[in-house]
């Protein structure tokens, strides 16, 4: 557990987190065999992903499931409320890990995940990312539609505008305001004025590009309930970058 434990504080920084092992048979952790490791962290930062697979090292150490439950977790600007990740069939290094007490994985099963964005962080993600276009900003998410207004700098000047549709993935990367229709206040407005609009919303989150989720996790369901969205999806633990 220390040995997690110490992996984990270097990669997630600050915030407060636990580690908890559970050996798969009395003789799990010599055999380096575990039913569960379970990461629970709360009120963190990330620049990228927190684990990574290294996958030329032996897979000489199993972990049946792999748990990750982050409360208050802050992934470039993105703020979730809570996400929740379980990987399956997860392996190590276990030599490494006994000799030196250092935890390297090596290979990965794909499991399932749930991350919870409430619509005031969304609206805040909005604004800062598409800063100095969008200059204010607001989201309401109902079961039936979310409404985007705020106010955007278009070729035009600056226009009051508000974009309803429903939130929904796209090849497992993208988040878009789907089915979205856009009014934007003033006269004599060109007709291009709503599709440029419409274009430059979305997606509203890229994994890749925005988040620095180059791998390891693919969104195939968004469930819009009042005051917030929840992403479900498929997670892995992604090879290391070089």
């Amino acid at each position: 557990e220390k040995s997690a434990a110490r992996e984990i504080r270097q990669r997630i920084g600050d915030g407060a987190f636990t580690v908890k092992l559970e050996p798969d048979g009395v003789d799990g952790l010599a055999q380096g065999r575990l039913k569960t490791l379970t990461v629970d962290a709360r009120d963190f930062t990330l620049n990228g992903l927190p684990f990574t697979l290294e996958p030329e090292r032996p897979r000489s150490g199993r972990i049946k499931q792999f748990i990750m439950r982050m409360t208050n977790a802050n992934l470039r600007g993105l703020r979730a409320e809570r996400a929740v990740a379980i990987i399956p069939e997860v392996y190590y290094d276990k030599s490494l890990a006994i000799r030196k007490r250092i935890f390297r994985l090596s290979a990965t099963g794909v499991g399932a995940c749930e991350i919870v964005v409430s619509e005031t962080d969304l609206a805040a993600y909005i604004l800062r990312k598409y800063a100095p276009y969008i200059r204010e900003v607001s989201v309401q998410i109902t079961a039936e539609q979310t409404t985007v207004q705020g106010v955007a700098a278009l070729f035009v000047g600056e226009v009051r505008f508000k974009a309803v549709g429903k939130l929904a993935p796209r090849d497992g990367r993208y988040l878009d305001l789907a089915e979205v229709q856009i009014e934007i206040e003033g006269a004599n407005l060109p007709a291009e004025s709503a599709n440029l609009l419409r274009q430059f919303l979305n997606p509203i989150i890229d994994l890749e590009r925005d988040l620095g989720l180059y791998d390891g996790l693919a969104i195939d369901a968004v469930i819009s309930e009042l005051g917030k969205m929840r992403a479900l999806g498929r997670v892995w633990i992604p090879n290391k970058r070089e």
